[in-house]
């Protein structure tokens, strides 16, 4: 399907936003021309009252920076407020259950909640026993705001989506999974580059192959060539432990200039960031005129209004 060719609705069905396996294209679309819709009114300096009267919960499992700055910042912006909550000074720390947190958090007038770091398990749980939509800001296996974000960025910088190439090099981590579905199901060809032992879940391959070419290889040149956007991520991420044999597996999966050269002319170089600029990319690359990860990370800022905007519309 052409994001171009679809007419936007504003409206999700869903309730909740855990894992892009979850929504559809069309709901990936209606997120993206949201996002379109919020950058266009930040930039003209448009006032923005949808979040006025509401609270936004910010439950987060580690330390952030993007995701914790674009939600209270973007929830500032749009006349909303925010519960800043770290983990470690609830009583999840100390043992209590999901179940009741989540509970007693819709009880208190809180509207949506994003949760960071936390496994999928607890994610699902989270929005069973919530009653208010659940965000995932980042699991063991998805990064679906993550990717919303990359996928508007692309459509920004490309004009499109549609049979363009994404090539992921590295850790066929939480991004990965993402990136596999999400381009997938906007008809986006996908290649990802890792050693055996690090590769992206068989399911979520499976899953990516129903909508669109999915080439899983341990050729970092293959899985380049032609791409209109080359990829990657830091080797060690979310609560993985300082892994040196990672690390080593992983040391020839860096995006160089000349692995850019083997992408098309007109590639363009992303990144989620935090960036380790001489492990998983050179600073050339990442510092260079093909990079455009701060406009990734600046879109992340109208992404998240977008999602808050569309799943708090009714409540």
């Amino acid at each position: 399907m052409d994001i171009n060719k679809y007419s936007p609705k504003f409206r999700v069905k869903n309730t909740h936003l855990l894992k892009l396996a979850d929504i559809s294209a069309e709901e990936i679309f209606e997120f993206l021309y949201a996002a379109k819709v919020m950058k266009k009114k930040y930039k003209v300096g448009e006032i923005n009252s949808i979040l006025k009267n509401k609270t936004i919960g910010l439950l987060f499992g580690n330390v952030s920076t993007r995701t914790r700055v674009s939600f209270q910042m973007g929830i500032r912006q749009m006349g909303g407020h925010y519960v800043f909550l770290p983990k470690d000074e609830t009583q999840l720390s100390r043992g209590e259950s999901i179940k009741d947190t989540a509970v007693m958090l819709g009880r208190y007038g809180i509207s949506a909640l994003v949760l960071r770091a936390f496994s999928d398990a607890e994610v699902s749980e989270f929005a069973k026993h919530s009653g208010i939509p659940v965000i995932n800001g980042i699991s063991e296996s998805a990064h679906p705001l993550q990717v919303l974000s990359d996928l508007f960025t692309v459509w920004e910088v490309k004009k499109g989506l549609e049979n363009l190439k994404i090539a992921y090099i590295g850790d066929g981590n939480n991004v990965a999974n993402s990136l596999i579905i999400g381009c997938s199901k906007c008809d986006m060809n996908v290649a990802i580059a890792s050693p055996h032992g690090y590769r992206p879940a068989k399911e979520v391959v499976e899953r990516g192959m129903q909508y669109s070419d999915v080439l899983i290889t341990d050729d970092i040149y293959e899985a380049v060539k032609d791409a209109d956007v080359v990829y990657t991520d830091v080797f060690i991420s979310m609560n993985d432990e300082d892994d040196e044999k990672k690390k080593a597996k992983l040391a020839k999966y860096r995006v160089t200039e000349e692995v850019m050269q083997h992408a098309k002319p007109d590639a363009v170089f992303m990144h989620c960031m935090p960036v380790r600029r001489g492990e998983e990319v050179a600073a050339e690359v990442a510092d260079g005129p093909q990079s455009i990860m701060y406009l990734q990370a600046e879109n992340r800022l109208h992404l998240n209004k977008a999602v808050l905007t569309l799943l708090t519309k009714n409540k």
